[in-house]
């Protein structure tokens, strides 16, 4: 009975830091497209996935794709060192690839999705 204890204390602690999180996305998102930028001004960054869509979850990814010429190690370590994590999956393509996630997904410009939340 312990572990069980553990475990549902674990997953509540988890679903309390992702529900901060989503509650402070703005915040999270003007510190990626800020750390975006500082690295390449001609960035895009775009929010994609569930999120774009508004049927997400707490156990939801947020996913964000930044389109920069720039190394994707580059990109998500410096993002990282910057506090962004789970359940942030960000994803780096360059910009010959974004018709693929077009395609795919509904993408949501961030910088414009800011400017109106201020």
């Amino acid at each position: 009975m312990r572990c069980s204890k553990l475990s549902e204390k674990l997953l509540i602690e988890e679903a309390k830091r992702r529900a901060t999180i989503f509650s402070k996305l703005t915040y999270y998102l003007k510190i990626i497209v800020n750390t975006a930028k500082r690295l390449d001004s001609n960035a895009e960054i775009y929010l994609f996935g569930s999120v774009a869509l508004g049927n997400y979850l707490l156990s939801s990814d947020i996913d964000i794709l930044i389109v920069t010429n720039l190394l994707p190690e580059l990109v998500i370590s410096k993002l990282w060192e910057e506090g962004i994590e789970d359940p942030f999956e960000i994803h780096v393509i360059n910009k010959d690839l974004i018709g693929l996630y077009r395609k795919r997904s509904k993408l949501i410009n961030v910088e414009g999705l800011i400017n109106q939340k201020e």
